[in-house]
């Protein structure tokens, strides 16, 4: 069973009762496949016109606007045609299939559902690259129920909808994809990108290594492998990868962004500094350069004034960024100020996961004499994490101290 019967379904359209509309469907989509565009939209449109609730049509004639630049009423032809299907309990996909599947099994020589494949990738590419994601996706989703075992264009689908962040369909569409050509490099590289964005490292470096091997000049794949190895602390390996990516992208300011985490870990701390002071002369918007910078001067033991502000241009550019609010929150714990319970506590909301993050909200609360506070923080620590020793003796310490 295809992957796609769960989105398309299993209905077939009847022809029967429009025997006239459906040959004349035919002959226009035809006139499409052959290039003959102008005859073909003009027909596409009177058939609209006269059956307002069949779809292919329409769905046709926005892929030729799309093709002559007019993207933003091709797009909006798609939303209107799902919000009318919509009210029917159907899809657009599964609406222009059902009919497709319908009129090749009546007369498979008509024409090549490839064909018509392609049409439908193209117009999903044209509205991609403008921005329409979502209208793209359904182009994407329209071609691969037409081709389901094309790996080119399963990997179109899975790359904008992870894009999209609808990642359990991605990954269901990528690995689809690679089942029919293993080595698809453009399909290995968003998987390995898709489970990185999932926090599974270990699985995206196997598949980053492979498309790295296909190919090793790509800069965003070596970065990212890179990063994938620094987040699994194979710190060496890391570094040869994101040098790479340097060294094919000297004024890339992520992969000076990467470099200097990997600097950073290994204690290096000029070269972490000087790479994230590059990122920030490359990209002076670019909030985890300003976040990195920061984290270098505190572990230095630069001014407590000078690091504070770093985090705060890092989350002056982007106030969800856990990681600034978390280091702040300590920073300003070791002051003894209360203003570092708003960052912990916004860290909390933004990545509550985050390693360690509990223990020093509750540690914090400790110095500012808020044991109850301090007690719910520990205990959630162990609970995320019943090895952390240290969580537990400051847990021990304070559970003694009250009932005492």
């Amino acid at each position: 069973m295809s992957i796609f019967t769960k989105i398309f379904g299993s209905k077939t359209v009847d022809t029967s009762s429009a025997v006239p509309q459906v040959a004349e469907f035919v002959a226009v989509l035809l006139m499409h496949l052959r290039g003959e565009l102008e005859p073909a939209l003009r027909g596409y449109q009177e058939i609209a016109a006269a059956l307002p609730g069949d779809a292919p049509a329409p769905f046709f004639a926005a892929a030729i606007l799309a093709g002559k630049g007019e993207l933003a009423e091709a797009a909006e032809s798609l939303r209107s045609l799902s919000r009318q299907l919509s009210l029917v309990g159907e899809t657009l996909p599964r609406a222009i299939t059902g009919k497709l599947y319908a009129l090749v099994k009546d007369q498979p020589t008509l024409f090549r559902l490839p064909a018509v494949a392609e049409i439908c990738a193209s117009f999903g590419d044209l509205l991609k690259q403008e921005g329409f994601l979502q209208e793209s996706a359904v182009c994407f989703e329209v071609a691969a129920g037409l081709v389901p075992d094309n790996a080119q264009v399963l990997h179109k689908l899975g790359d904008t909808l992870h894009d999209l962040r609808i990642y359990d369909y991605a990954e269901e569409v990528l690995l689809a994809a690679l089942k029919n050509a293993p080595n698809h490099w453009g399909a290995l590289y968003t998987y390995a990108v898709l489970l990185q964005d999932l926090g599974r490292n270990d699985e995206a470096i196997t598949y980053y290594e492979k498309a790295a091997r296909f190919n090793p000049e790509h800069v965003n794949c070596q970065n990212n492998y890179g990063a994938a190895l620094l987040r699994t602390n194979r710190l060496e390996e890391a570094l040869e990868h994101c040098s790479r990516a340097a060294a094919l992208d000297p004024a890339s300011p992520f992969v000076k962004v990467n470099l200097g985490n990997i600097y950073l870990l290994m204690q290096e701390y000029e070269k972490a500094r000087t790479c994230f002071a590059e990122a920030i002369s490359l990209n002076a918007s670019l909030a985890v350069a300003y976040f990195g910078l920061g984290s270098v001067e505190q572990a230095m033991k630069s001014s407590p004034d000078q690091v504070r502000e770093l985090y705060l241009k890092a989350l002056e550019i982007n106030p969800a960024l856990a990681e600034a609010h978390h280091a702040l929150g300590n920073l300003l714990a070791e002051s003894g100020s209360p203003e570092a319970l708003s960052h912990f506590s916004l860290a909390v909301q933004l990545n509550n996961g985050m390693k360690n993050l509990q223990k020093d909200f509750g540690k914090a609360c400790l110095q500012l004499g808020r044991r109850e506070e301090a007690l719910e923080h520990l205990e959630t620590a162990l609970e995320q994490d019943p090895n952390d020793a240290v969580a537990r003796e400051i847990l021990d310490l304070v559970q003694a101290e009250k009932q005492a």
